[in-house]
């Protein structure tokens, strides 16, 4: 086993992990990220426009999230997160229709079989047609192996799979939301209660890992730019910052953290998605606290998931390609013409709003698309890749990235 030092290139949350896990075996880490503060698209900041903390993002975290549930326990966050009983309520912003998904604490989802806790107009054989999700192949897409799934499609599938995978069902990887089934949903409702984060995400995935990370004397730079990677005979030798070029000895270990625009063009070798999806975040400040619930999931509007924490209502639009160049204004009318009725406000009199646009917020993930993710090892021997956008074997999420995180570090304390 190495004894040398390891540079983590990238402090978002697959940084962030990787350096954690390391430090908590007693590694010599160095974190080096190119902006300001850590986090990446999970992080929070204070906004002029609201007069408050609002997160870059909205991410819902579950507890059978057993990676981000390690992380969070590892950097002493616990306490920093709700875990809400396994209820999921929908609203349908077209008919106004109602529903709650409730999930027991066994495996099998009985409750959801049962025409008080489940989906409306649902069936048990749209339910048993669903399986055919879990064996799809690399090909095929969640509209191939779901839409004949009736109303559950239109009510649960289409948006949910929207919302994690970040790109239209037409197109959408069925392969990338088989494992996410498995990990929380055929786990009973033990591993589906909502993980939410009291004060922000920053608060609770970002600060404290920082905190951490200090405490153990990892040497945190941030605000460096990493230009390039210099190897030879199959192992990088150097690391070229800005104003500053480390030489790495024989023991010394890469875990590069980095989105996978710059990877590819400062690493041609290596294979990476190209493609990409839009996500919009609109923020409300509705001047005091808004009614229960926290989390609403929306069919047949512009967005697939409301926030509420405190006096801020944050809606989520996934796949947002066809929004995202969308005057700010309107996109914010739009969504709060949907929201308002939920929140016991009128439609005519909009808020104080924030919207967020993100391009490139994560990698189109498309059968062809997932087929260019590179693993975390590869042909370089002290090399190794962490990132949503890694063959995780998991969608581009928050469990996703963490998890690129472990293995990588995992990978880095055998070397």
């Amino acid at each position: 086993m190495s004894t040398g030092r390891i540079y983590v290139l990238g402090g978002g949350l697959a940084g962030l992990a990787a350096a954690s896990m390391l430090c908590e075996h007693g590694r010599a880490v160095t974190l080096i990220e190119t902006a300001s503060q850590a986090g990446g698209r999970c992080r929070s900041f204070f906004d002029k426009i609201l007069g408050c903390d609002i997160d870059n993002g909205n991410h819902l975290v579950l507890s059978g999230n057993t990676d981000a549930m390690k992380y969070l326990n590892r950097i002493e966050a616990a306490h920093t997160i709700d875990i809400l009983p396994p209820r999921f309520p929908f609203h349908d912003v077209i008919s106004g229709a109602h529903w709650e998904i409730r999930l027991g604490r066994g495996r099998i989802p009985w409750r959801l079989f049962c025409p008080h806790h489940g989906i409306p107009g649902v069936r048990l054989r749209d339910y048993w047609r669903s399986r055919k999700l879990l064996n799809a192949g690399p090909e095929e897409t969640i509209a191939d192996v779901l839409s004949d799934t009736g109303h559950l499609y239109e009510r649960f599938w289409k948006s949910f799979s929207i919302a994690v995978l970040n790109t239209e069902p037409e197109n959408a990887a069925a392969c990338l939301l088989a494992p996410v089934i498995r990990e929380t949903l055929l786990q009973g409702g033990r591993s589906c209660r909502p993980v939410l984060a009291k004060q922000g995400l920053g608060f609770s995935f970002v600060d404290p890992a920082l905190a951490y990370l200090k405490s153990k004397g990892v040497d945190i730079r941030l605000g460096v730019r990493c230009r390039g990677i210099g190897i030879n005979e199959g192992r990088v030798v150097s690391l070229d910052l800005l104003g500053e070029t480390i030489e790495l000895g024989d023991d010394d270990v890469v875990i590069s953290a980095l989105p996978a625009g710059v990877v590819g063009e400062m690493l041609p070798s290596i294979t990476v998605p190209d493609e990409f999806r839009s996500i919009v975040n609109v923020h409300f400040d509705m001047g005091q606290p808004a009614p229960e619930p926290r989390f609403i999931g929306l069919l047949g509007g512009i967005a697939e998931w409301l926030f509420v924490r405190g006096r801020v209502a944050s809606v989520t639009i996934s796949a947002a390609d066809t929004v995202v160049d969308k005057p700010a204004d309107d996109i914010a009318t739009r969504v709060w013409q949907d929201i308002a009725p939920l929140l016991a406000q009128s439609p005519a009199s909009m808020p104080p709003v924030r919207v967020i646009k993100e391009k490139r917020a994560t990698f189109a993930q498309t059968p062809r698309q997932a087929e260019l993710r590179p693993r975390a090892a590869g042909d370089v021997r002290n090399l190794f890749m962490a990132g949503d956008w890694t063959d995780t074997g998991l969608p581009a999420t928050i469990e996703g990235a963490i998890r690129s995180g472990h293995r990588c570090a995992g990978l880095a304390l055998n070397t």
